[in-house]
């Protein structure tokens, strides 16, 4: 068994440790809320392609274009 000092020592250290990581994550979650994610909304992106291309639907034999 360790010396009471000793883990009392280890647990400061491990608390300290901990405290920086979460620091550390706040930082990061602080840094990537001012960005945009770059993610597309899929619904979105769907509408806007079939405005522009027509609704195409894969695996449909003679599919044509919609007309707008």
């Amino acid at each position: 068994m360790y010396h009471p000092e000793t883990m009392y020592e280890l647990t400061k250290m491990r608390m300290a440790e901990d405290l920086r990581l979460a620091e550390h994550e706040r930082l990061v979650r602080r840094a990537g809320e001012g960005k945009a994610s770059g993610a597309i909304d899929a619904v979105r992106f769907r509408d806007r392609l079939t405005r522009l291309f027509g609704a195409v639907w894969p695996g449909h034999d003679g599919a044509t274009p919609a007309t707008a």
